[in-house]
C-alpha cells in the first residue's frame, strides 16, 4: 500500500485547510492542486537548505538531500503551534511525514498541535519502522523516558547516545526484511563519540538531527496507549496501517479525543493484529501447516516410487519367465506370417 496515495485519497479534500510539518522536500500534494495547503518547519527555507548541505545526522546515517527540492516553508514555528498559530484559522488536516521522531518532546508535540485542530480535524502520521531502517540496531523507546522529558522538560540524553552508538548507514527497508546479511552491517561507532554526544545534550549542544524515539509500530500504538492511561493523549485513533512488507514505515490517523477515557477495544483490535507474539504465532502456525504439507508430498512420493520399483519388479519377472519367450516368439511368428501373406498379394 503506497500511504501517501492512500491519505491523499481517502483524507484530503481540495478545499481543506492542510498543514503539513517539515515536508522537506516531498510534500504529500502541490498548492497547485490544494490551493489551502500550508508548508511549515523550526526552519525558514535558507536554514534547512544550509542544513542539509551537510550534518551530523547525513554523515552517520548515509542518506542525501537535494537542496534545489526543498519545499519553501510558509510558517516558521516559534516556541510553539499553539502561540505560532493563535491568529490563524484552525487546520482540517495536519500532515507529518517521518517528523516527530526528530522532536526532543513528542508528548509536547501531541499536547500542542491538538490546538490547532478543528475539533473534527485529523493529525495524519506516517512514521519510520526501526526495524526496517538504519535505527535496527537502537535499544528502542520507553515511555517512561517520553515523561521524564516532558515533565523535566529535559534533553533525552539516552537517545542522543543510543543514536550515534548503534544507527547505520543501510537504510533498504527489503535489505532488513531479508534479514539474511543484518550481522554483517553490526554497528561500529565508537564509543567515545557517542559518549561526547551525551555529555553535550545536556548542554544543549544537540547533534544536528537525531531520531529521538525509535518505535515498531506495534510499539508505537503501546505508547500511545500508555500516554492514553496517563491522561496525556488528546486524541483518539480513527485509522491505523502496519508496516507493509519490504517497506519502512506505518502510518496513523488521530482525531481530537470526544470523551475523556482510553478507547481500550481500539487499541486492542490493532494491538492484537501486530502484536510481535501474534506474527510469530501466526507464522509457526504457517510453518507447521507448509512442514505437514511437505511430509504429505514425501510420502506420496515414497508411495509412488514403492509402486514403481513393485511394477519393475513384476515385469522384470514376466520378462524373465518362459511364458514371456513363449509369447514373444509366438508374436513373431504371427508378424511373419502377416507379412509373408501382405507380400504374396
Amino acid at each position: 500500500m503506497d500511504f501517501r496515495e492512500y491519505i491523499r485519497t481517502k483524507f484530503l479534500k481540495k478545499n481543506d485547510r492542510i498543514l503539513e510539518f517539515g515536508p522537506l522536500i516531498r510534500p504529500i500534494v502541490s498548492k497547485k492542486d490544494y490551493p489551502n495547503i500550508f508548508f511549515a518547519d523550526v526552519r525558514s527555507t535558507e536554514d534547512i537548505k544550509k542544513l542539509y548541505m551537510g550534518n551530523d545526522y547525513l554523515e552517520a546515517t548515509g542518506l542525501t538531500v537535494d537542496i534545489d527540492s526543498v519545499a519553501e516553508i510558509d510558517y516558521v514555528i516559534k516556541d510553539s503551534y499553539t502561540k505560532t498559530f493563535k491568529n490563524e484559522k484552525k487546520f482540517d488536516v495536519v500532515y507529518l511525514s517521518h517528523v516527530i521522531e526528530h522532536m526532543p518532546d513528542i508528548i509536547s508535540f501531541f499536547k500542542d498541535v491538538v490546538n490547532i485542530l478543528n475539533k473534527d480535524g485529523k493529525l495524519v502520521l506516517i512514521y519510520p519502522d526501526a526495524r526496517y531502517c538504519f535505527d535496527h540496531f537502537r535499544n528502542g523507546t520507553t515511555f517512561i523516558d517520553a515523561y521524564d522529558v516532558y515533565k523535566n522538560n529535559s534533553i533525552n540524553g539516552n537517545a542522543v547516545f543510543d543514536f550515534t552508538y548503534n544507527v547505520v548507514h543501510e537504510n533498504t527497508p527489503s535489505f532488513f526484511w531479508d534479514g539474511k546479511k543484518i550481522i554483517d552491517i553490526l554497528p561500529k561507532n565508537k564509543f567515545n563519540d557517542a559518549l561526547q554526544s551525551y555529555e553535550k545534550a545536556f548542554d544543549n549542544e544537540l547533534p544536528d538531527d537525531v531520531h529521538y524515539w525509535p518505535f515498531s509500530d506495534y510499539q508505537f500504538v503501546k505508547f500511545l496507549y500508555d500516554m492514553d492511561r496517563a491522561g496525556l493523549l488528546d486524541f483518539d485513533i480513527s485509522d491505523f496501517r502496519e508496516t507493509q512488507l519490504n517497506n519502512q514505515e506505518f502510518m496513523i490517523v488521530l482525531t481530537p479525543k470526544m470523551g475523556k477515557l482510553p478507547k481500550y477495544s481500539t487499541y486492542q483490535k490493532i494491538l492484537s493484529r501486530i502484536s510481535p507474539a501474534v506474527k510469530f504465532g501466526a507464522a509457526q502456525k504457517e510453518k507447521q501447516d507448509l512442514d505437514y504439507q511437505v511430509t504429505q508430498l514425501k510420502k506420496s512420493v515414497e508411495e509412488a516410487n514403492r509402486v514403481a520399483e513393485e511394477t519393475k519388479n513384476e515385469l522384470k519377472s514376466i520378462y524373465n519367465s518362459k511364458k514371456w519367450h513363449y509369447a514373444m516368439k509366438a508374436a513373431n511368428i504371427k508378424q511373419a506370417i502377416l507379412r509373408r501373406k501382405h507380400e504374396d498379394i
